[in-house]
This record gives structure tokens, sequence and C-alpha cells, in this order.
């Protein structure tokens, strides 16, 4: 049932932490065992101290949690801007570009292959997937040359070591947004050099590419700049030390057989949290939390295709349609018809619809205000009764 989802196993950290929760359950009932049937001498840790432990490192992974989701949403923006980029870039092609003969269509189209390919390498890129043969690949992209371009996933000396290989292979870190990004703006070049397309349309071409390579930039920057490792390995080893010290706080209460759960609680609880920060900093895989990237890319892939299936608009067209009535229902006349008429005629009666579109939104609004006001002294006379 949908109101039980949060008891659910998939998409939780569970399946990671359960052996460690295990793990701490065992080693407290050990120590239970030992103070219980060992003749030792046992002494519990200041409460004290285990209350400060708990309060810094509360704070510690709270902002560990808080850093890894503005890393998550950071790049759900990054991925919703290059969607932007990608939408005013194929309307600019595709609305902006002239189509003298059949020629200029096949060039359209051809870019608006790169403008998907685009962004289904962005999603391979940044899964560390360098080969150019995948199956969202098809028919996008195999015309074009290959090339060794430095990957920023990988130490640049890493690189090197495969850099006699070509981009074939998969193990070349191979940078393939930026290469389609280069025949992108040579296709610009082309429609400038040939006078296929307005200034406004290059000049919105030209904007969307740069900004396309911004969102890879910051895409970059995320998956090469992990919280600092000497932090992650400070609070992974506070964590267990704070988990390891409990039992010797609760064993010699006066419930000592209530130390299991409570360490079994605790330890569930922050070593969670620990692994959601892990589990959400980097979301470019395939794990149930990581952004749905393949699903970014069917629905822009689909909603360019969608464009295609229908002419460029043409604004003629549009305009004087017969079911065009600019005017709204208050006037039967369709955009032709008052287009053949003098202009002081169109005016009149764009003045007259206007004003009476006022006085029905002023009336409108009068019925409801008079509405209130009889259902408040409805209601107030009830009260008096």
């Amino acid at each position: 049932m949908k109101f039980l989802w949060w008891l659910r196993i998939t998409g939780s950290v569970i399946p990671t932490i359960w052996w460690q929760v295990l793990l701490l359950i065992i080693y407290t009932a050990g120590m239970m065992c030992i103070e219980r049937f060992v003749d030792v001498l046992y002494k519990p840790f200041p409460t004290d101290l285990i209350t400060i432990m708990g309060t810094v490192i509360g704070f510690l992974l709270a902002f560990r949690t808080d850093s890894a989701y503005k890393r998550y949403w950071e790049c759900r923006g990054l991925w919703s801007t290059m969607t932007q980029e990608i939408r005013k870039l194929t309307r600019a092609i595709w609305s902006g570009v002239k189509e003298n003969d059949s020629k200029d269509v096949v060039e359209k189209k051809s870019a608006l292959n790169l403008c998907n390919a685009f962004i289904i390498s962005t999603k391979h890129y940044l899964r560390g997937e360098y080969e150019y043969n995948y199956d969202d690949y098809a028919g996008l992209m195999e015309h074009l040359p290959k090339f060794f371009t430095p990957s920023s996933n990988l130490p640049l000396d890493e690189q090197e070591l495969h850099s006699h290989f070509t981009a074939y292979d998969q193990s070349t870190p191979t940078n393939i947004p930026i290469e389609v990004s280069y025949y992108l703006v040579s296709y610009i070049k082309f429609l400038e050099e040939h006078q296929l397309a307005d200034t406004w349309a290059l000049a919105t071409m030209q904007d969307s590419i740069a900004k396309l390579v911004d969102c890879l930039a910051g895409f970059e920057r995320i998956l090469r700049t992990p919280l600092p490792l000497a932090y992650s390995i400070h609070l992974q080893e506070c964590v267990w030390l704070f988990l390891l010290a409990i039992p010797f706080q609760t064993i010699g209460g006066s419930g000592p057989w209530f130390s299991i759960p409570l360490v079994g609680f605790a330890s569930f609880c922050y070593l969670g949290i620990l692994a959601i920060g892990f589990e959400i900093e980097i979301p470019f895989g395939y794990k149930r939390n990581d952004l749905p990237l393949d699903d970014f890319c069917n629905v822009m892939q689909l909603e360019i295709e969608k464009i295609l299936v229908a002419d460029a608009p043409v604004a003629e067209k549009w305009l004087y349609s017969p079911e065009n009535r600019p005017f709204g229902v208050m006037c039967s006349l369709t955009a032709a018809q008052l287009a053949e008429l003098p202009l002081n005629e169109v005016k009149d009666i764009l003045k007259s619809v206007s004003q009476t579109a006022i006085l029905s939104s002023e009336n409108s609004k009068s019925r409801k205000l008079s509405s209130l006001r009889s259902k408040s002294s409805t209601a107030a006379g009830y009260q008096t009764m």
C-alpha cells in the first residue's frame, strides 16, 4: 500500500548498512556477556562524554547530509538548465533556419541529431562510459570523425596511459559532449556563411551552445570535487567510535539488556544518515536514488522528434487561420475578415470588445463580493441567536 512506502527496502540504505548494524549488535551482545559472566572490573563511561560526542557527531552528520543534498539539487538544476538550452537550440534551428530546398531540411535534421547526441553523450560521460557504440547513439553521430579529447573525469596522468588508443576503445576517457559542441558550432558557421539564418537565430544558437558547455563544466566540477577525503574519513571514524562507546555507557545501568536494541537503533540512525550522504552526493549512476538520466534523455529525444513531425511554424498560416478569432467570443469575425476592414473600424471594434470585457470582469467581482457579504451577515445572524 502507498501509505506504507516508508517501510520498503528498495531505494533505502538498508542494503548498504545492514551488516554494519548487525556487527554492532553482535559487539554489544559480546560486551554484555563479558560484563555479566566474566569476573572483570567494569566501569562505565561518564554520561557527559557520550552526550557531548552525540551532539558533535549530530552536527557533523547534518553538515554532511546538507552538503550532499546541495550537490544533488545542483545536479538537477544543471540538468534542467541543459534541457532548457537544448530546447532553445532546437527551436532556433527548426524555426530560424531557412528551407530553400530539401538539402536545407536534411542539414537541419542532422544538426538536431547533434542536439540529442549532446545530452545523451553527457549522460554517458558523467557515468564514465566513453564508447561511441551505445544503443542510444544509433543514427545520431556515426558519421562524425572521432578523436581523443582529454576528459575531466579522471586525473590526467591516468588518461595519458591510454592516449595511444583510439577513441573507439572503451578504455580511452574521451569528452564526447565537447566534440559534439564543436560540430554544432561548425553548423552555425555554415549557416552564417550561406546566409540561411537571421542574426537573432545565430545569436541564440551560439548562446545556447555556450551555456551547454557551462552546464557540462558544472557537472565535471561536482563529479571531480567530492567532499574532502580527510573529512569523510574522520567523520566515519567518529561515528564508529561513538557507536562502539555506547555499550560502555548502557550495560552497567539498571536495564543492561536494553543495550542491544538501543545500539541497534542508534547505529541504524547514524549509519543510515552517513550512507545517505555518500549515496546522493554524485547522482549520475544507476542506483535508485540517482537522477533518472535515462528518462530525461528519452523525454528530450521524443520531444525533438515530436517537433519534427510538423512543419516549422509560418506566421501567416496561423495568424490568418479560419479558426483564429483574435477578439474572442464577443466578435465573430475571423482575423482574415478583420484585416480587410478599415483601420479605424478595427480599432473601434477592439475598444468596444475590451470595454465589454472590463465591465464583465468588474460585474463578476461585484457579484462575488455581494455573495461573500451575504454569507458573512448570515453567519453573524446565527451567532447572535
